[in-house]
């Protein structure tokens, strides 16, 4: 066999390989399909998601983070972690409540959207997640409406996690269908590197390579 061939071969073999091992151990690529995720990820976005940084840490309240969906696992999910083993979690009036104490909201304007060819508007808020250290994490949420604004307490199982859309009436998430589990858990979304507008047929080129809050 051409030397120069099986050069190339083994090139391609050791590239393959990295590929494979990035992918299943450091970070892997996802689209977002849906509009749960508004305004923090939208329809079209292509993030990365960081699979290291729970070796080192628990999953935190706030994270951004993609899993297995636990009522079919071949799905992938991405919402945001509002409630850890041990935590009590209610929605009141469309309030956050986190162990009793309701979350600090801040509005922050009016917000439109396209999905499936409808028109969605809202307002846009910033909620503040207390964390475990005793610091806040600031982010943003969309409400359209008032569907989910009222639950009962769900107290998260130990190793699971409660999720939630950051488009608050727009989300099928652990309100509907309970707990995630540490090892459905894939990562932490971390960028977004590309994003593609389907309404306008254009790339969103001020959200590439755009950090996730």
């Amino acid at each position: 066999m051409n030397s120069k061939l099986v050069e190339n071969l083994k090139s391609f073999a050791i590239a393959l390989i990295l590929a494979l091992f990035i992918r299943t151990f450091i970070v892997q690529s996802f689209h977002i399909p849906s509009g749960s995720m508004i305004p923090t990820l939208l329809i079209g976005d292509f993030i990365l998601v960081d699979k290291v940084t729970y070796h080192f840490r628990p999953p935190e309240r706030g994270d951004v983070v993609v899993f297995h969906f636990p009522l079919n696992e071949k799905v992938y999910y991405v919402k945001r972690i509002v409630g850890v083993p041990g935590d009590k979690v209610q929605v009141i009036d469309g309030k956050l409540f986190i162990n009793g104490k309701p979350c600090k909201y801040q509005p922050d304007g009016d917000y439109s959207y396209y999905e499936d060819g409808k028109l969605y508007t809202g307002k846009i808020y910033y909620e503040f997640l207390p964390k475990r250290d005793g610091s806040v994490k600031k982010h943003m949420i969309l409400k359209t409406g008032t569907e989910g604004d009222n639950t009962p307490v769900f107290v998260v199982p130990k190793g699971q996690y409660f999720m939630m859309g950051d488009n608050r009436n727009n989300s099928y998430d652990s309100r509907y269908w309970g707990f995630v589990k540490r090892d459905e858990i894939v990562g932490v979304a971390r960028l977004i590197f590309f994003s593609w507008d389907s309404h306008r047929h254009l790339p969103r080129f001020d959200r590439f390579f755009k950090w996730i809050d």
